[in-house]
């Protein structure tokens, strides 16, 4: 069983999975106990049929569940919806990465159940349970109770003889290679670690190794956080479930090498070498993929590299924060606005032997891109030069130039030092962090969603009735350049142009000082930073997961119930999304700017984001998407289309 768990960013907020698996059993199924008609879940690879998608089933356990669905009445509605949108959006995320095939039915734990076996090597039922422990409840995934119909039965054996069927299998779970119980509650553990958010496990694995079943828990207080925004929690859902699916120091042993098959059962055997120790023991992943993937990213490619993981024991579990800072499984989680589910990540889970990787759904890693061999080692890091690491202890911006920074180390970082978001209103992304209206806005700075970082001096320069007063003010704004906040918009890859308070659009040329008109002092354009995808004229650099201009994205689900037997055709059900939304608008009581990307499936699931565009004016996204939740379950909407009447359920 693996353990995760994930820090608020106010307070330490590290992961402390290599610490806590220590004091977990994890199952593994014998092969012999697979049922010759049920086909293994493990991994398809070229060669063999299609992979198909991850299938995840999610079962959710606790108080305020019923039968493994949330119950809308029961105390805690908004915790639980919260909880439900971020697992349902981050498996949807695992599901576009990773591919296996194959049903599912768990075991059960003899050490649990049976108190003594027949100990005579002649017996006829030698090793087989000749004593039930008479306190055995069940199995358990994480505090959970795991239901008897996920789970193979047991039986009690005579010396000789047939077995007393004590419980038959259950039905197990079909269509499904990873059974994830999820679970919102006050335990101990959220007790004792104030700021945790959540934590998980990995319970049991298959005759191959590959994770079978794992819960998460969510600390129920924290759910209710405005500071802790949707994405944040996707972030750290992902998060957990790659540690569940095998990324973890305790599996890397278990990583499988099927490069000399063409299919998934040929060939394949338990790597020889997965990590090892360089001579400072330093402890290091190995693996061919991973190895071509991180060579990519700093620029030597048919280089032989090998990753580091961070310094946490024997067994460790993160990539290295000073050569990997971003990627989604270092060992502290920043927020999702700069964590990234990068292509080394995805490199290792190709290299597991377990999954086949869409090495596209990779979001790109900032971090030390293209900075050489020698970038991120302790020796070097006080004296780079490629921008990623500081020296002192001023102000500017972080790397992603979407939050103001101080240059400061961690633990993690052991010494290096970068800029690291204020604790208070560092991102510019956000409006509501600006000055009130009526304040002096002395450096002409906007905050925006569009907005990014930028060091630079620049003053305005004031009307002669306000230089006087404000004489000795100017003298100390030109000391110094600092990280401020200002409007940017690209204009082709790698191209953008900037804008302050009142000024015009003026061209940013990366690596170069700029004027701007109206104002004293210098504004620097960062080289490689920003605007670096394929994006169009007049586009921004999008903040990661979506991050919309005015509020984080919500989705919203409902199911819709027409005449039984009835269908639609694709076309129609087109047109039915176009009826429903109008309906939803106008329950809601907001203009149609707050509703995005709807879309309906042919079992009829309508499914909008909820944001706020531009200029949007109206509630908040949260406040919005709770009111929606309470009316459409006191009052379902019916719409009507091609004279059928449809109504609706809230998912």
């Amino acid at each position: 069983m693996l353990l995760l768990l994930l820090f608020l960013r106010a307070a330490a907020s590290r992961c402390l999975h290599d610490e806590t698996q220590k004091s977990v059993r994890l199952l593994r199924t014998p092969s012999s106990q697979f049922l010759p008609s049920v086909p293994s879940s493990f991994l398809t690879l070229p060669g063999s049929r299609d992979p198909q998608p991850l299938r995840i089933q999610t079962y959710y356990i606790g108080g305020p569940l019923s039968n493994g669905a949330w119950n809308p009445e029961a105390e805690g509605m908004e915790e639980n919806f919260r909880v439900v949108a971020a697992v349902t959006e981050a498996i949807q995320q695992i599901q576009s990465v990773l591919a296996v095939q194959g049903p599912l039915l768990l075991n059960r734990d003899p050490v649990q159940y049976c108190q003594a076996v027949w100990g005579d090597p002649l017996a006829p039922n030698y090793r087989k349970c000749s004593l039930l422990n008479s306190r055995y409840k069940g199995e358990s995934c994480l505090g959970p109770k795991i239901p008897d119909a996920h789970l193979r039965g047991y039986a009690l054996w005579p010396e000789q003889g047939p077995p007393q069927l004590v419980q038959p299998d259950g039905p197990g779970v079909q269509n499904t290679d990873f059974l994830l119980y999820v679970w919102v509650a006050h335990t101990s553990k959220c007790h004792q670690e104030p700021s945790l958010i959540a934590y998980a496990a990995c319970c049991q694995l298959d005759s191959e190794d590959r994770p079978l079943a794992g819960t998460i828990v969510y600390c129920a207080q924290h759910l209710t956080s405005p500071s802790l925004s949707h994405s944040d929690i996707v972030m750290a859902t992902l998060h957990e479930l790659l540690h569940a699916l095998g990324f973890s120091g305790q599996l890397f042993k278990k990583w499988k090498d099927c490069s000399s098959g063409l299919s998934v059962r040929e060939n394949c055997s338990t790597r020889q070498q997965v990590t090892r120790q360089d001579e400072w023991g330093q402890l290091l992943l190995t693996t061919p993929t991973v190895s071509h993937s991180l060579a990519k990213h700093l620029g030597v490619p048919g280089a032989s590299l090998a990753v580091p993981l961070e310094e946490e024991g024997p067994l460790s579990s993160h990539w290295e924060a000073r050569l990997l800072q971003g990627s989604i499984m270092t060992a502290v989680f920043d927020g999702a606005q700069r964590t990234r589910l990068d292509p080394i990540t995805l490199a290792a889970f190709k290299d597991s032997g377990w999954y086949q990787v869409n090495h596209s759904a990779a979001q790109e890693l900032l971090w030390g891109q293209g900075s050489g061999l020698e970038f991120g080692l302790l020796a070097t890091c006080k004296t780079d030069s490629s921008g990623f690491f500081c020296s002192g202890s001023g102000l500017g911006c972080h790397y992603l130039h979407l939050d103001k920074g101080r240059c400061s180390s961690d633990p993690m970082l052991e010494g290096c030092r970068m800029y690291k978001p204020l604790a208070n209103g560092s991102e510019c992304w956000k409006e509501e962090n600006g000055l009130p209206p009526g304040a002096k806005n002395l450096h002409g700075e906007i905050y925006h969603s569009q907005s990014r970082c930028f060091l630079a001096n620049l003053t305005a320069q004031l009307l002669s009735k306000d230089k006087t007063r404000l004489s000795s003010q100017i003298s100390h704004l030109k000391e110094e350049v600092t990280g401020r906040c200002y409007l940017h918009q690209c204009t082709e890859k790698g191209a953008y142009k900037v804008q302050a308070e009142g000024s015009p659009w003026v061209s940013c040329l990366p690596g170069e000082a700029i004027q701007i008109p109206g104002y004293s002092g210098l504004l620097f354009c960062p080289r490689g930073r920003l605007c670096q995808t394929n994006e169009s004229t007049n586009a921004v650099t999008s903040s990661p997961l979506s991050v919309s201009p005015q509020g984080l994205p919500l989705q919203l689900f409902l199911e819709l119930a027409g005449p039984p037997g009835h269908s639609l055709g694709k076309k129609h059900r087109e047109e039915l999304k176009e009826v429903v939304l109008l309906a939803l608008v106008n329950r809601g009581g907001t203009s149609r700017c707050y509703f995005h990307s709807p879309s309906i499936t042919a079992s009829l699931m309508f499914t909008v984001h909820i944001w706020k565009s531009p200029g949007c004016q109206g509630p908040s996204v949260g406040m919005l998407h709770r009111s929606l939740i309470l009316t459409l379950h006191e009052k379902p909407l019916e719409v009507y289309y091609g004279g059928v009447c449809y109504t609706t359920e809230h998912k």
